[in-house]
């Protein structure tokens, strides 16, 4: 039985949400009564905890049950508290505390909310994305009122940084208010219309009031039109929310041109989003989530003259609308009012006033996707795949506006090979790798970096693969081979510096994506892994297999040959600087012939290296020493020569040249004349570059969780001693190295500072280096360095 991964990517921007209440839809002016407090502890979750005790049941405010507060197993930025607080309510505030009487609290932290407990958003305060402020201690209360306030049945909270001396602990509560909601579902092949009042005077103002989450990126939310072609509709089209006014005469001639408006930016991202029209003579104010739109219509307002039916979720009367897409809207709209009037209410009633069509409902599904959102270039998602099986199979949804990224790896079993799916210029490019063939590539599709959803289907077995990007199918055969599935799928970036990296992680040998110059400004590029005694990084050029050469006169050229790699000089140039070690091997053959170089001694054949330098120099010997791999280690054919191919014999030999000058390489270029012979022969194959090591591993530590440590003996120093090293990192704070003594003592420790500075909205990011001595427990001394001399008097 073959198996089928099946994953849906979803990348969304997180917009924030503003709520318009029209007049009969308001919650209570006090709606700040606490949430948290009365639910069960089943109500709270987390990724972990520290023990039964540090559960996430003992985490409401002011509570000293259990160990007084919840504390993850390991304290990193991967760790979650969530509350389920039973149905939608109006979330106005929120507090936190850490631990009781502990040292453990959280300093800042990120608050996401969802309808559903799968589809999450996180709440921006002032459209910062940074986090909330946390705690300073473990028991005082620090409060954050939401403005705006947002509706949501499920919070979670994400702790960003905490008491370096202590652990993550947290304790919350959330208050806000019951929320009504009328909700109405539209499965993309239904409409409502709403019949107005007659009544003799037109009202002064048309207010259109609605909330509305989309399953799909195109679909009419609302339409209204007239008598001589004048119409107001509401449109998503491609995730954008666009406004069409004409309030023209369509049977007349007319200078005024039609009005369209557009706001917002990946609206079907299965959120809720607000929208709020007001039309006052020519006067037309759109507002979706907290950006307005104002302006003024051409014309006087008798020109738009409109009939006394409005439809939502499609145009309901076929053959009197416009030029539209005509797709109705998949999805639900929330507390839709117009000019007061609750027009879900009247619909759920079965008023007269309503007629619909098509399956509309009263009641809106949660998605049966899970979105993914990968936010930097290291981001992964690693998903179980039925190994063993005979066949690969994936089918997934993504959209971004990157040209170039990585989507889908997967490691075939027995190591039999692997494939990669990426993004490049906007194409899908798929590469199937089999032990013992060259790689095969497939392409589909273009301009897929367009932000709107695009949808992907990839199958290999035995003797094909294909690969289906919306309607494009691209199909390549193989081999017949028996591919077997891995048990792992990564789709995401899963970018590392270089092999070595990989196997740290304890990746198997494949095809990767390696980002050299981490995040620096060069791209990341796909290279073969080879996991051995050592990570090898392979990266094969587009140049011939074999190159043969036959005799010609002397001193012409036989051969000039020029390589191309698939990375760039800049990517190739970091990747070989980062490695311990490169080399490139040259397999040379010669019949009847002698490697070639004139009888004064002049080369007559050299290579040329990335940055166009020409050398003669072969193997691993120093420059211009002429000497091939067997004249270093001894053991030519003919000890009068340092190359085989110099023997001049009249039957085949061969040399294994290994070029292992590692500034100079990858070869780009190789070029070879002859000595005349009339008889010569030779053909030469270059291998790929080979670079293994990396040498931000050499003599270095990783600490990975809070605990993590290193123990060395006492730290002696007379009257001076060095203290020196290299660090990265990723989070802000943290001690480097500390020695205790029964007063005095010596600490090492990064501090971070981060400033928000006024639009357009620069983050400013302040380091320091802390080394604090302390010889008397009543003072001690700071010095700003990495590497210092410390002086003892």
């Amino acid at each position: 039985m073959a198996s089928v991964a099946w994953a849906v990517l979803k990348v969304l921007l997180l917009l924030p949400t503003q709520t318009w209440r029209p007049v009969g839809a308001g919650n209570p002016p006090d709606c700040d009564s606490p949430l948290a407090s009365a639910l069960p502890r089943s109500s709270f979750s987390s990724s972990s905890e520290l023990s039964s005790s540090h559960g996430p049941g003992f985490s409401r405010l002011n509570r000293r049950d259990g160990a007084g507060g919840w504390t993850p197993l390991v304290s990193n930025k991967y760790q979650w508290l969530q509350i389920d607080l039973g149905e939608r309510m109006e979330v106005t505030a929120v507090a936190t505390q850490g631990g009781y009487g502990s040292s453990d609290w959280v300093t800042s932290y990120l608050l996401m909310f969802s309808d559903g407990g799968r589809n999450w958003k996180q709440y921006r305060r002032e459209e910062s994305i940074w986090g909330f402020p946390g705690n300073t201690n473990a028991d005082s209360v620090v409060h954050y009122r939401l403005q705006p306030p947002f509706e949501a049945r499920f919070l979670r909270f994400l702790p960003l940084a905490w008491n370096p001396r202590g652990r993550i602990g947290m304790r919350i509560e959330v208050y806000g208010c019951a929320y009504k909601s009328e909700v109405v579902y539209f499965d993309g092949q239904s409409a409502l219309l709403y019949t107005l009042d007659k009544k003799p005077l037109k009202p002064i103002r048309d207010v259109i009031s609605l909330k509305f989450k989309a399953m799909q990126s195109n679909g009419i939310l609302l339409h209204r039109e007239g008598q001589h072609g004048n119409h107001i509709t509401l449109e998503l089209i491609k995730g954008k929310l666009v406004f069409f006014l004409n309030s023209g005469n369509a049977k007349l001639p007319s200078t005024i041109a039609p009005v369209t408006l557009t706001l917002g930016s990946l609206l079907d991202d299965q959120h809720w989003h607000s929208v709020l029209i007001e039309l006052l003579d020519t006067q037309v104010n759109f507002t979706v989530d907290k950006h307005t739109h104002h302006f003024q219509a051409k014309g006087d307002s008798s020109n738009l003259d409109l009939n006394f039916e409005i439809s939502f979720g499609g145009i309901l009367t076929p053959g009197r609308s416009r030029a539209f897409t005509r797709k109705s809207f998949h999805g639900c709209l929330e507390n839709l009012y117009y000019n007061g009037v609750d027009v879900t209410e009247l619909a759920k009633k079965h008023k007269p006033q309503i007629l619909m069509m098509g399956n509309v409902s009263f009641s809106c599904p949660q998605p049966q996707t899970v979105p993914v959102t990968f936010l930097s270039s290291r981001s992964y998602l690693a998903l179980p795949g039925n190994s063993g099986e005979d066949k690969v199979s994936v089918t997934f949804q993504f959209r971004t506006w990157n040209r170039a990224g990585h989507l889908l790896f997967g490691e075939l079993q027995r190591g039999s090979g692997s494939f990669v799916l990426f993004l490049k210029d906007g194409k899908l490019k798929l590469s199937l790798f089999q032990a013992g063939q060259s790689p095969r590539n497939v392409t589909a599709g273009a301009g897929l970096n367009d932000g709107q959803w695009h949808s992907v289907s990839f199958s290999a077995k035995w003797s094909h693969m294909n690969v289906v990007v919306d309607d494009d199918t691209a199909v390549q055969p193989l081999v017949a081979v028996l591919i077997d599935s891995g048990d792992t799928y990564y789709f995401g970036a899963l970018y590392e510096q270089s092999c070595e990296a990989h196997k740290h992680r304890g990746n198997p040998s494949g095809l990767y994506y390696i980002d050299a110059d981490g995040s620096g400004p060069l791209g990341p590029f796909l290279v073969y892994c080879n996991m051995t005694d050592s990570a090898w990084t392979v990266v094969r050029h587009g140049g011939p297999d074999a190159v043969t050469l036959r005799g010609a006169p002397s001193g012409h050229p036989l051969s000039a040959v020029s390589f191309a790699y698939a990375a760039g000089a800049g990517q190739l140039r970091a990747a070989v600087n980062l490695a311990e070690r490169c080399e490139q091997r040259l397999a040379l053959r010669c019949g009847t012939a002698r490697r070639p170089d004139s009888r004064d001694g002049t080369p007559l054949s050299w290579w040329v290296g990335r940055t166009n330098e020409t050398h003669t120099s072969w193997g691993g010997s120093l420059p211009d020493a002429q000497k091939c791999t067997c004249g270093l280690e001894g053991n030519c054919i003919d000890s009068q020569y340092y190359c085989n191919c110099d023997a001049g014999r009249n039957e085949w030999t061969s040399d294994t040249i290994v070029l292992s000058q590692k500034e100079h390489l990858p070869v780009t270029q190789i070029v070879m004349t002859d000595t005349g012979q009339p008889h010569s022969e030779a053909d030469y194959t270059l291998g790929p570059l080979l670079c293994r090591g990396d040498k931000s591993f050499w003599n270095s530590a990783s600490f990975n969780t809070e605990t993590s440590y290193l123990h060395f003996p006492a730290f002696h120093g007379e009257l001076t001693a060095d203290v020196c090293f290299f660090f990265k990192t990723t989070v802000s704070s943290g001690v480097f190295m500390e020695n205790l003594g029964i007063t005095d003592f010596i600490r090492i420790e990064l501090r971070g500072y981060r400033f928000i500075l006024p639009p357009p909205q620069l983050t400013v990011l302040f380091f320091c280096i802390a080394v604090i001595i302390s010889f008397h427990p009543e003072r001690a001394f700071m010095f700003s360095c990495v590497c210092t001399r410390l002086n003892f008097l």
